[in-house]
């Protein structure tokens, strides 16, 4: 999983993906797989400690592209409008979050 964020990250930092919107309890344990100076900022890599956790993850990862997808269509208010954009995104990119997907990651990840 990746973030980004205003400051760089140390390889190996533990720390606490949270996903207010999602729901405000929610913390995610991880640490920081690699950090990449951007243009504004830094993208964060993040792992996790087992195949679970990892998939909850990008679980809460797919809510937040549905729902950035949607404002960018300016689906504000309209219900239908934003089932229909949600459900177009899903049949686009649903695939790279599938549990397959997420195992094939993880082990890859502990082979590395």
């Amino acid at each position: 999983m990746a973030c980004n964020y205003h400051r760089a990250w140390r390889y190996g930092t533990a720390l606490e993906v949270r996903m207010p919107t999602l729901n405000p309890d929610l913390r995610i344990l991880g640490y920081v797989a690699w950090c990449l100076r951007r243009k504004h900022g830094y993208l964060v890599g993040i792992a996790f400690l087992d195949e679970q956790t990892l998939f909850s993850a990008r679980m809460g990862e797919q809510v937040c592209q549905i729902e950035r997808y949607c404002r960018q269509h300016d689906a504000h208010e309209d219900l239908q409008e934003i089932q229909a954009l949600a459900l177009e995104w899903v049949q686009e990119h649903a695939d790279e979050f599938s549990h397959d997907r997420v195992h094939r990651a993880f082990a890859q990840s502990m082979q590395d």
